[in-house]
């Protein structure tokens, strides 16, 4: 069962062993620390982490990292048995298969909800009520929004957007936000700021498993996250609306702020360690977001996410969803016989992505790789397209190094892509004018000239390792 309630999906995430509560630590750095040197140990086997006892706060407020960071949570998170979890491309196609079966589904408005339990508006908003941390030595502040859902609307077509773009808290009721050329909220937001006037805008901080998945999932511009939720849950989401902006936001959210956007207050916002793991992107003014109102449930959760230098807390089900929507992008845009797709956690999670094909003409593998290059989720800050046979696991770095090395020549099989989309906070932008970057597509293919006469692989066969295993069964423990 999918969850939309953050604290019985954690009730099932214990049971199941993978919650792990740290008493402690502070929200100035340590909290942040203790994720990334266990997640640098472990990498995507580390336990949920749920920090509770944190210095200056009661017991009670805490602050969740990890939260779909492995492959047994993220199965969990979409219903599955945690055990699903091993075998990422059965994974993917069993998300696939389940999300091409269900159309989106409008949320139901509840009025009532745990969320309500508390609501604090006026003078008396302080969003350090909350443990709000500072999740890296050299960010510049604390961050209440990292892993949140941050809810907007289109002023001319009405759509409703939710994506996670981080959130800083500057004072009691200040807060800005920092969100890349080209994105959804972006695009809405500045339209609002653009015609002089205030953006209503909802962040969402404790946030539940089905909404946090569609938040983080790229889809087109005429599907809303909420209503995608629904179609990956199978029944509408509850909503309420929130009283100041009537934008609807989840009902199963722990902590939820509604204010609006400023069109003529700036502050200074950044910088934060980002998804590559740099502290790319300075400071700059960013526009000022006032919280007019926030609702919590008693005790809350701040849902979190630092980004480091890969292995990080939130890498794997990052790579998973780009993996997902990249595969549902390449089958609309016609790319026929593609057999699976992984966005390496090497890559930061978009920075290295490797295509399966079953290769069916000549130009399949170049046509494939130079679309996987352009369009949503990868299109964005991306770097290298690896493009290979389908008896490659595209998951797997060994397999796909191996076809890299023997099936790809330098001359012929990469292609550069000049001036492509980028953002100001990859570290390899020269010039914060032009936020261009450059694409290689590496075509690890077999050349299909060959494909009939290509020196076999020297590979056990299926058969005789079943036998093997079967024979000596000890070998195997």
């Amino acid at each position: 069962m999918i969850q939309t309630d953050l604290r019985e999906f954690l009730a099932a995430v214990d049971a199941a062993g993978q919650l792990k509560t740290v008493s402690g630590a502070h929200w100035d750095k340590e909290i942040g620390a203790v994720t990334e040197v266990l997640y640098r140990q472990k990498v995507d086997q580390a336990p949920a982490l749920l920090f509770d006892e944190i210095p200056g706060y009661p017991q009670g407020m805490r602050c969740l990292y990890g939260m779909l960071g492995s492959p047994a949570r993220l199965a969990l998170a979409l219903g599955m048995e945690a055990k699903v979890g091993d075998d990422r491309m059965s994974m993917l196609n069993s998300v696939r298969r389940t999300m091409a079966t269900h159309k989106p589904i409008s949320p139901r408005l509840v009025t009532d909800a745990a969320v309500l339990e508390n609501v604090i508006e006026g003078d008396d908003v302080d969003m350090f009520k909350f443990p709000v941390p500072i999740h890296h030595e050299a960010d510049g502040g604390r961050y209440i929004g990292t892993a949140c859902g941050v809810i907007t609307r289109d002023p001319d077509s009405g759509r409703v957007n939710m994506g996670t773009y981080r959130v800083q808290a500057i004072g009691p009721n200040k807060a800005t936000s920092y969100i890349s050329n080209g994105k959804q909220g972006l695009i809405q937001r500045d339209k609002y700021l653009s015609a002089g006037k205030p953006c209503p805008m909802i962040i969402v901080i404790g946030i539940d498993p089905a909404s946090f998945l569609a938040a983080r999932y790229t889809l087109p511009d005429s599907v809303c996250e909420l209503d995608w939720a629904g179609a990956l849950t199978g029944k509408p989401l509850d909503v309420l609306h929130g009283e100041l902006t009537g934008l609807p936001f989840p009902a199963g959210s722990e902590i939820v702020m509604e204010g609006e956007v400023s069109p003529n207050e700036t502050t200074e916002e950044g910088p934060f360690g980002e998804w590559h793991g740099y502290y790319a992107g300075g400071t700059r003014p960013e526009p000022v977001i006032t919280i007019k109102r926030i609702y919590h449930r008693s005790d809350p959760i701040l849902t979190c996410a630092a980004s480091q230098k890969p292995p990080h807390s939130h890498l794997f089900e990052r790579c998973f969803l780009r993996s997902a929507a990249l595969w549902d992008s390449l089958d609309n845009a016609s790319v026929p016989d593609v057999r699976g797709i992984w966005v390496h956690q090497g890559g930061s999670g978009r920075t290295f992505v490797v295509v399966s094909i079953k290769q069916r003409y000549f130009g399949h593998a170049t046509q494939a790789g130079l679309i996987a290059s352009q369009i949503n989720p990868t299109g964005y800050c991306g770097r290298y397209v690896v493009v290979v046979d389908d008896d490659i696991d595209p998951s797997d770095i060994q397999d796909v190094l191996w076809a890299m090395g023997t099936r790809s020549d330098p001359k012929t099989d990469i292609t550069l892509l000049d001036k492509c989309w980028s953002s100001r906070i990859d570290p390899m932008v020269q010039s914060q004018d032009a936020l261009y970057n450059t694409r290689c597509v590496i075509n690890a293919c077999i050349p299909y000239e060959r494909i009939n006469d290509f020196p076999p692989v020297a590979q056990t066969s299926r058969e005789l390792a079943k036998e093997v295993r079967k024979k000596f069964p000890s070998v195997f423990e």
